[in-house]
């Protein structure tokens, strides 16, 4: 065996191998059952309230969210109607939590409630191409009992694809095709869209001729990363789970095209590797001389160095050797964005152009598509912190742990150490709550088997407890009125609970992402449901003098 090879065995399995040998303490046994219980209160409350109960049908289907001090379901005013946003794409992390708790239980109710309402999903809501009402444009509207649909989208949803497939593979493979033959408008250069139109007819799909091209181009579509790697995320795993080689084809060519576009001397690349017709950023910023546009301005949606490399790098992680481009292109990114534009002393990303010049909101001359706001530095937060993570588990770069240790601080951890293992400051009184940064500590004590990562995972589950839980539901604080029932929080804690007992299966794996409805509301316009929702707080109670 070569020394290269035995290192990646290494590497691998050492964490597995050192599970058999740590004892669990009792104090790890309680905590992981506090845990599983705040997550079956949560599930039980779900079961209990959040059903599709309030037209004439009553469906398996569940609404998204709850006001936690009425249990009635948060509405949605449009043309003067109300409506109650039933959205399985923003269902998904709570899936991925009842089918882990059914795991955690041996209860397979959980697991059933999530099996019941993707399977009524594709038997009612999935149109005759095979796309389904859900995402960024569309929902069923659980008062009147039917679909409404503006346009099919996706941005970083990362739907539970594994269980999709469990429950029909037909309808997921139908679903998957139907996305690409919406959101590709030409397949020779792999021209895509943000939006896709419903009632199609599929094409060619897989068969179409390639031909790749110069990026850059214009395009009546919009080629956000935040779809793409929605897009070419779905094609792999169709690949993953049926064992065509196909979509796995065109999912590493949707992929290459966001590689293509970066810059050559800074590795930097944007969200975009086309540019709108209507050259809409380059009229706004014309002191840049068509240097500013779609294309070539780098972190002013926040997407690509966060969800798209945390994507990317659970596709290599899931793929094996068959994802080892995508893990490569995820770790470059994040290299790229690390060596450029980042901050340490204030942990912060400038934004810029991907030729490496900094943007500041002084830049923006003209009013239009660009807004102030995302021309100022934007914060690392708890997303970039497990991107990073992630990567150093996958990589062992230096400059990986670098970062980590870096936005960790910023996040209220302390000094995770100058080296991988080797804690110097972790600051165990932390008040952070964040379940994402669970899921980067997690990260870390598995490839580093440092026990004070654990604990501080265990510190920030703790938190989550006493803090983000009103009435048995996840909320964002508990002077908030609403709870999204896709919060990842029910998720984040059984991974902790599966830590801490040394469990061999684990839950099953967060992506990364998020889901959202935006489209127009009467009071707010045209918004999003955590702006709307979400985000609203109680009245605070009056001062007692």
């Amino acid at each position: 065996m070569s020394r290269a090879f035995g290192l990646y065995v290494l590497f691998w399995f050492a964490p597995l191998m050192a599970h058999a040998d740590v004892p669990v303490t009792q104090e790890n046994r309680e905590s992981a059952e506090r845990y599983l219980q705040a997550v079956s209160n949560f599930a039980d409350k779900v079961l209990e309230h959040g059903y599709d109960v309030y037209g004439p049908k009553k469906t398996p289907l569940f609404v998204d969210g709850i006001n936690v001090d009425t249990l009635e379901p948060p509405v949605w005013v449009w043309k003067g109607k109300k409506r109650v946003l039933s959205n399985q794409a923003t269902q998904q992390n709570l899936f991925r939590a009842l089918v882990g708790l059914s795991a955690a239980t041996g209860d397979p109710k959980y697991r059933q409630a999530a099996v019941d309402a993707v399977r009524y999903a594709f038997g009612h809501l999935q149109d005759g191409s095979g796309l389904l009402y859900w995402g960024g444009h569309a929902y069923y509207d659980a008062l009147e009992d039917k679909a409404v649909s503006g346009v099919h989208e996706l941005k970083h949803h990362y739907p539970y694809y594994e269980l999709m497939w469990q429950v029909d593979p037909g309808a997921t493979r139908r679903f998957i095709e139907a996305v690409w033959d919406a959101h590709v408008l030409r397949w020779e250069n792999l021209d895509v869209n943000r939006h896709g139109s419903y009632g199609r007819t599929i094409g060619k799909l897989w068969d179409h001729d390639y031909q790749g091209g110069p990026v850059y181009f214009d395009s009546k579509g919009l080629s956000f990363m935040m779809s793409g790697t929605d897009f070419f995320c779905a094609a792999a795993l169709l690949s993953h789970f049926s064992g065509d080689e196909k979509p796995l084809v065109w999912a590493s060519r949707l992929a290459k095209r966001y590689v293509e576009a970066r810059h050559p001397e800074t590795g930097l690349g944007a969200s975009n590797f086309s540019v709108p017709y209507t050259h809409r950023m380059r009229k706004q910023f014309p002191q840049f001389d068509g240097r500013f546009t779609e294309a070539t301005v780098t972190d002013i949606y926040g997407s690509r160095y966060s969800y798209g490399a945390i994507c990317q790098l659970k596709l290599g992680e899931t793929l094996g050797s068959k994802g080892r481009d995508f893990l490569r292109w995820g770790i470059e990114d994040l290299t790229a964005r690390a060596t450029h534009g980042y901050d340490e002393s204030t942990n912060t990303f400038a934004a810029m152009l991907i030729d490496g010049t900094v943007l500041t909101p002084a830049d923006r001359k003209k009013e239009g598509y660009v807004k102030v706001e995302w021309l100022e530095p934007r914060m690392a937060n708890s997303r970039h912190f497990y991107a990073y993570a992630l990567a150093y588990k996958l990589s062992g770069k230096e400059l990986m742990w670098r970062m980590v240790r870096s936005i960790g601080r910023g996040l209220d951890l302390g000094d995770l150490g100058a080296a991988p293992g080797k804690p110097q400051a972790i600051n165990r009184q932390t008040s952070n709550n964040d379940s994402l940064v669970i899921f980067g500590l997690l990260e870390l004590f598995e490839t580093t088997r440092e026990n004070e990562y654990r604990k501080l995972a265990k510190r920030v589950a703790d938190n989550i407890l006493v803090t983000r839980i009103h009435n048995g539901f996840f909320v964002a604080s508990k002077n908030h009125i609403f709870s999204c029932f896709d919060d990842v929080a029910s998720l984040a804690l059984l991974h902790m609970r599966a830590v801490l007992l040394e469990l061999p299966e684990r839950p099953p794996a967060y992506w990364g992402g998020r889901g959202f409805y935006h489209g127009y509301h009467d009071d707010k316009g045209r918004t999003y449901d955590h702006r709307v929702i979400y985000n609203r707080l109680r009245a605070k109670p009056a001062t007692v003098k």
